[in-house]
């Protein structure tokens, strides 16, 4: 029997080359897939009802794209006027390639059959300088030329006659609101609820689920209303070779007063250049991530047992993160500075004259968008930054361009804020969901993170400053929701995040593989003592392996280039 997407598809002038369609809906009017999961339980597969909706675009349809959890691309076929329409999932959980030319358009949720088409493969200078400058990618470009990605959390529409059109994106954090007073003890039940309804909603009898435990505040939470809810679930928490885990004995600590099964799975260094070669080969681009590797290694080992894995991402830039509190604090101290030194008559052109330290002066002249690219910008050392080809530079603005957010430029704090939280959701979050959720998906299990459903993002954007930031600690209102399970002691020991050795991995199994990038790509050794640089070269040389792509001239000048 004819596969029936590839048939529609051909017929409307467009080759939807991808297999293994979860849903395929077929009405009157319209012809609905869906690609990965949604696993709402109430979601609505009328293609039909969201024909309707697509064709006013009403705030019902951003409401109901906004509410459905998974990772998905959902395709809809209008009969009447050959319309075809892609809605991407709110989080980038899974990805949708494309190909475009003068007669067909090439759509396909893995990279290789996108790839596969084209006759030879190069470098795409745009995909290549965003993943030199900065950790999380953002905008439609791969590191391969003619390969492109669609946004996520967008409604595109798609024609032969032009590029792929962004209708409309969704998923914004909602501006705050004024609330009536809560107590501590309330926000925290209503959180629980709402976290404990999207993990139920995203499970079906008989799962069984692995929560990957750091040893922090957000993965114990999970374990926490898991147990609650009496799930069949199991602790999992690597540990590395040659390498102290911060947190592995508070995570162990966790498991125990939970009484839950808790497996601690090693990460061997004898294994790390294979898993970082089948990472770039999963994820078609150099890791952005550096537990992809271990993250690798766990699905591997989860594989055939486990049907789901609960992933606490984003719960820092929800409900407390210090890359937000550093932020506002320096937001705040410019609006004070300004405020003080805006007597002075043309303040802008006698700032740079007066004996104020350099810091002073950082305050006087912060930017929200500057300050927003460096919180995703890889730190590497000027010698690099200032012998990169010319044509690998991008400005912040540019990069703001493409983030799914609702505005450039915002006055007050609360706009700021805002913005800074959604550009994290943008870039780090969507990018930490798509390397897990391909990894996960290649060993046939779902990923699930309950603190990134719209109803939990929707409440945390509304809680207080002071719930927000906290005193000495931010996340306070997941601290204190640990504490109705857990002793206060662990809830407020020292949290280091997920720490992986990846300066070690590259000075001792990777090396090899690092200075195998720096001869292919004719550039210095000396680059390879910057980290940041030396994973992102070692990526981009297995991808050019892979593809058979020659190398992209990295420096200026490089024909005169001598490598140390």
């Amino acid at each position: 029997m004819q596969d029936p997407t590839q048939q529609l598809f051909s017929a409307a002038g467009y080759w939807l080359r991808v297999s293994g369609a979860s849903l395929y809906r077929e009405d009157e009017q319209a012809v609905m897939i869906l690609y990965g999961y949604i696993y709402n339980a109430d979601f609505n597969t009328d293609p039909a009802f969201w024909l309707e909706l697509l064709q006013r675009t009403t705030p019902t349809l951003t409401h109901e794209l906004n509410r459905l959890d998974g990772a998905y691309n959902l395709v809809l076929f209008n009969k009447a006027d050959g319309r075809c329409s892609v809605f991407t999932d709110r989080l980038g959980g899974q990805r949708l390639y494309y190909h475009q030319n003068n007669t067909e358009l090439w759509l396909s949720t893995e990279f290789s059959v996108i790839a596969d088409l084209l006759p030879t493969k190069n470098f795409d200078t745009n995909g290549v300088m965003e993943t030199l400058h900065f950790r999380w990618l953002t905008g439609t470009d791969t590191a391969v030329k003619n390969v492109k990605k669609m946004p996520h959390a967008a409604v595109m529409q798609l024609s032969l006659s032009h590029s792929p059109v962004t209708i409309m994106r969704f998923g914004l954090l909602p501006a705050k609101v004024k609330q009536t007073s809560k107590s501590m003890a309330e926000h925290v039940e209503h959180v629980q609820q709402l976290i404990a309804d999207n993990i139920v909603a995203s499970i079906t009898p008989g799962d069984k689920i692995a929560v990957l435990l750091s040893g922090g505040v957000d993965s114990a939470v999970l374990l926490a209303i898991c147990c609650y809810l009496q799930l069949d679930v199991v602790a999992i928490t690597p540990v590395h070779e040659h390498h102290d885990n911060p947190e592995l004995e508070t995570a162990k600590a966790f498991a125990r007063e939970m009484g839950v099964e808790h497996r601690v799975i090693p990460i061997q260094n004898a294994d790390i250049t294979q898993l970082f070669s089948e990472v770039v080969q999963q994820l078609a681009s150099a890791p952005r991530s550096h537990s992809a590797l271990s993250l690798q290694l766990l699905v591997k080992q989860l594989s055939g047992e486990f049907n789901k894995v609960l992933y606490g991402e984003g719960a820092d830039t929800l409900f407390g993160s210090r890359a937000v509190k550093r932020f506002g604090n320096r937001y705040n101290k410019h609006r004070a500075v300004r405020k003080v030194l805006n007597w002075l008559p043309g303040v802008n052109t006698v700032i740079p004259l007066l004996p104020i330290g350099t810091k002073v002066k950082a305050l006087v002249n912060f930017d929200t968008n500057t300050a927003i690219a460096e919180e995703i910008a890889l730190t590497l050392s000027e010698d690099i930054y200032s012998s990169l080809a010319n044509t690998l530079t991008l400005q912040p603005k540019t990069l703001l361009q493409q983030f799914n957010t609702d505005v450039a430029l915002l006055d007050g704090f609360d706009a700021n804020v805002r913005m800074l939280k959604q550009s994290l959701f943008s870039t780090d979050v969507v990018n930490h969901f798509y390397e897990l959720y391909t990894l996960a998906s290649a060993a046939k299990i779902q990923l699930v993170s309950p603190f990134a459903c719209w109803p939990v993002m929707s409440y945390a954007a509304q809680l207080p400053d002071a719930l927000y930031f906290g005193e000495q600690f931010v996340k306070p209102v997941l601290r204190a929701l640990g504490e109705k399970f857990y002793t206060a002691e662990l809830m407020y020991l020292p949290k280091f995040g997920f720490p992986v050795p990846h300066k070690y991995w590259l000075s001792e199994p990777l090396k090899p593989l690092t200075q195998q990038a720096a001869e292919f790509f004719n550039v210095p050794n000396s680059w390879l003592d910057n980290a940041e640089m030396a994973w992102t070269l070692a990526g981009l040389y297995l991808l050019a392996k892979q593809w058979h792509i020659s190398p992209l001239p990295l420096m200026k000048h490089v024909a005169g280039a001598v490598r140390n």
